[in-house]
């Protein structure tokens, strides 16, 4: 029986194995507690001051002196130069913040903690609050996208209810106890906290000088609803209501919140639940993959289980429930007309995050889209696509301003505002231009899944122009192939033969290999639209990126060794995945892959959740499943918190989303131009289907396996000839099922 259900037998000691909710623009942190419920929420444009133009002046200028003292080997040179030259001013962009809590607190008789000690509770133990009960559970139903708590409290039952409604866009939670009364809290004295009316309070107030205006309001509705000051008081059973905007999108905050209260009120709270769970439902049961595992350990609350199988036991039902919630995570934080997905989803804690809670480029960002077209949810892809349009006129910018040249750049980060100047003053990565040349390959993979030419053809553009670039900004090497200065391999190291140790080069192989990926997808897919790509094709010719040296494939294109062998980047490895120039086709290399990130691994690679993640997937491209398998298993031991989100440590977002792509790569692979069937099926799954994985060419396909036999279910989006990998071929039209046997 398929479990969807996480389940603790204790409220949430602190953030980390507290429960998620969200509708792709809001999100929510459900605690869990006996006397006090923290509801910790966030709205995806909540963040920190407004855009500044950081472009350093100085910048085009001293940008060819630091390539020549690359070409010359002063490495120290060039790396202290482009600190002061290269380095945005400021240096630093914009950062997510928290929108508020709700807290919630039970009337129950026993003297209850004042107001003041519910000013701010982030960071602390929520267990202090706790009173005796019996048959506490809490539990998150991913199916249907609601949290309930339930527990025996002096004799009585208690029940919360809470979901994020996409439909009607506001938090809802039906309350069943003693009284309680309704707090928001932001843990700042510069917020208003308003009365609206007998059953509304609001909060609002600024993000930093020049930042966003917010605002949530909430209502309750049922018996002796009432409000004193700016607290709101409901009875024994309350129905309550959530919404949030804020500046970046609307410029009335108050109506547009009250006109999501007055329809969710007048809807009803049943009403508002049940379109709720029939928009998540939809979504949940496009795809699932089903392990046949041991039903009797879902009567163990999940971080019991994972504990159990952090110490060597199998569970593959806990393998299965991880893929669900890593599909269920990305419907929640990136829906149609939301931001994209950035480090924590969007689920934050902290007024000033880890890493700012931004858009890292140079791997994170892309990862958290890795499952969004062969996991079935090609639309949450497309908040990422609306941010490149965002980000374009700044990229432009920075690349005239800074490099002289045409089309548009970004570094390793963006920001809400879509911001394109380097971030950081850190030689490991903040110069590093590649960021909007990988981010454009989504473009390509949208495509390529749904087969949807009219979203090519509007999309087309951003592509030439972040190629456009570097047809002005690459230099030529003395064989005439191009390469990228400065740059650098995203974060490492490199050691020369005089011993001198540099992050910034002119050599990184990555930088190449994304540029063969971007060019091939622009000649590939300009075919399709009826562009010339004869430009591309030159271009392409003078990129040699995937170079062999002693059986491994070489990070850097220069004699060097590398300094941080056991790095948790595997850059090198782009063109084994997600790009496709390293296949089974090209067998020196992909020998050689392999040998690399054996190399990695053996040197300790890999001790980080995403990481562990693209290793994962890594080793899916390889069609190694008994390292695949393995993988999975660190991945639950080592970078799994108590509520399975990834630890980087600490949370990051993008774990979740690789590991659920390598998972998916594992059972299907069409990147080689047909399709392989179970190409890295791990010794634990030795019985399984999964249904709703989508391919390459518009294909969806279900498959059972059981040993070595399968049956397969593959249904086409196009007319077309289906390719497998045996070479059995199928002519089809649109809508065709063709059922496959092996």
């Amino acid at each position: 029986m398929k479990n969807w259900k996480l389940w603790y037998d204790a409220p949430a000691k602190d953030w980390n194995i507290a429960l998620p909710l969200g509708n792709g623009r809001m999100g929510a942190m459900i605690f869990g507690g006996t006397v006090l419920e923290r509801i910790s929420l966030n709205e995806d444009s909540c963040w920190y001051g407004g855009f500044r133009d950081r472009v350093n002046p100085d910048a085009r200028k001293y940008l060819p002196v630091v390539r020549q003292l690359l070409d010359e080997d002063r490495i120290e040179e060039a790396q202290q130069l482009a600190e002061e030259a290269l380095t945005a001013t400021p240096d630093g962009e914009r950062h997510y913040e928290v929108l508020c809590d709700l807290i919630l607190q039970q009337l129950d008789g026993d003297r209850p903690e004042g107001l003041h000690g519910m000013r701010n509770m982030r960071g602390r133990d929520m267990t202090r609050h706790e009173r005796p009960v019996s048959d506490y559970r809490r539990e998150l139903d991913i199916r249907d996208g609601v949290h309930q708590v339930r527990y025996v409290r002096k004799e009585r039952q208690i029940c919360r209810e809470s979901f994020m409604s996409a439909p009607h866009q506001v938090f809802a939670m039906r309350h069943e106890g003693f009284p309680a009364r309704i707090l928001l809290r932001r843990g700042s004295y510069v917020n208003r906290i308003d009365r609206v009316d007998d059953r509304t309070i609001l909060l609002s107030g600024q993000a930093g000088d020049g930042g966003v205006r917010y605002m949530a309001v909430c209502r309750a509705v049922g018996e002796n609803v009432h409000v004193i000051g700016n607290t709101l008081h409901v009875g024994e059973k309350a129905d309550i209501f959530l919404a949030a905007a804020t500046s970046y999108r609307f410029d009335d905050l108050q109506a547009e919140c009250l006109k999501r209260l007055d329809n969710a009120v007048a809807a009803g709270y049943d009403a508002v639940k049940a379109a709720h769970v029939a928009d998540h439902r939809e979504i949940m049961d496009r795809c699932s993959l089903t392990l046949h595992g041991e039903d009797a350990l879902n009567a163990l609350p999940t971080d019991a289980r994972l504990a159990r199988y952090a110490s060597g036991e199998a569970d593959n039902g806990l393998e299965e429930m991880y893929f669900s919630y890593g599909r269920y995570l990305l419907a929640g934080c990136s829906r149609p007309g939301t931001l994209p997905a950035n480090l924590q989803g969007i689920w934050n804690d902290d007024f000033h995050p880890a890493w700012d809670g931004k858009y890292t480029i140079n791997i994170n960002t892309e990862m958290n889209y890795w499952p969004s077209e062969v996991c079935n949810l090609s639309e949450m892809h497309l908040p990422l696509f609306d941010h490149l349009r965002r980000m374009r006129p700044h990229g432009e910018h920075v690349a005239q301003a800074m490099y002289g040249a045409r089309g548009w750049v970004a570094h390793h980060n963006t920001d809400l505002w879509g911001d394109c100047a380097p971030q950081d003053t850190y030689c490991p990565a903040t110069y590093w231009p590649m960021g909007a040349a990988w981010l454009c390959l989504h473009i390509a993979e949208h495509y390529r899944f749904t087969m949807d030419e009219e979203f090519l053809r509007a999309h087309y553009d951003l592509m030439e122009d972040a190629a456009r670039f570097f047809v002005d900004a690459c230099v030529e090497r003395e064989d005439g192939t191009l390469t990228v200065s400065p740059s650098s391999s995203p974060e490492n190291v490199y050691i020369t033969p005089s011993g001198a140790s540099g992050t910034l080069t002119n050599c990184a192989a990555m930088d190449g290999q994304i540029l063969f990926a971007l060019t091939t997808e622009l000649i590939e897919c300009g075919a399709v639209i009826g562009r010339d790509a004869s430009e591309w094709a030159e271009f392409r010719s003078r990129l040699n990126p995937v170079q062999l040296e002693d059986g491994l494939v070489k990070e850097w294109l220069r004699d060097c060794r590398d300094g941080c062998p056991g790095h948790r980047h595997i850059s090198h490895l782009f063109a084994l995945y997600p790009g496709r120039q390293i296949t089974a086709d090209t067998p020196a290399e992909f020998a050689a892959a392999r040998a690399t990130l054996e190399k990695r691994l053996n040197c300790g690679g890999g001790h980080t959740g995403w990481s562990r993640a693209w290793i994962m997937c890594l080793w899916a491209r390889l069609r190694d499943g008994e390292k695949a398998g393995e993988n999975i298993r660190l991945l639950l031991e080592r970078s799994t918190l108590p509520n399975l989100f990834d630890n980087h440590p600490p949370f990051q977002i993008d774990g979740n989303f690789g590991s659920v792509a390598g998972m998916a790569e594992m059972l299907v692979q069409s990147h080689e131009g047909f399709l392989r069937l179970l190409p890295a099926v791990p010794v634990q799954w030795t019985k399984g289907a999964a249904k709703g994985i989508r391919a390459r060419g518009g294909y969806t396909v279900d498959i059972a396996w059981d040993g070595a036999k399968y049956r397969a279910e593959v249904t086409a989006r196009m007319d077309g000839v289906l390719t497998l990998a045996d070479g059995r071929s199928f002519v089809h039209q649109a809508g065709d099922t063709i059922a496959i046997e092996g």
